[in-house]
């Protein structure tokens, strides 16, 4: 997987966007604004819509369309989760 790299000094930034969304944090070496990317950001609230659905799924009640639902549910958490890791970037904030 390709290192992060601040867009204003070209150094590499370790940032993981997990709970971190529409966040804006610093370069740990020029000390300038970053955020993470439009998809990145789109991917992680995406995410914790399904993780939502997933609860409330759990909680309603123990039928087969309520399993089906809550494994449904946390498959597309994961996915997402993971993609908003993967495909994360950084722009100027």
């Amino acid at each position: 997987m390709p290192r992060l790299a601040c867009p204003h000094c070209q150094q590499p930034v370790a940032a993981n966007p997990i709970g971190r969304w529409y966040a804006k944090f610093q370069c740990p070496h020029c000390r300038k604004t970053l955020r993470f990317t439009s998809v990145t950001n789109v991917l992680g609230i995406a995410g914790s819509a399904a993780f939502f659905t997933m609860v409330w799924a759990l909680v309603m009640g123990i039928t087969p369309a309520a399993r089906w639902v809550t494994v449904g549910a946390a498959g597309i958490w994961l996915l997402l989760m993971g993609l908003s890791y993967v495909v994360r970037g950084v722009e100027k904030g």
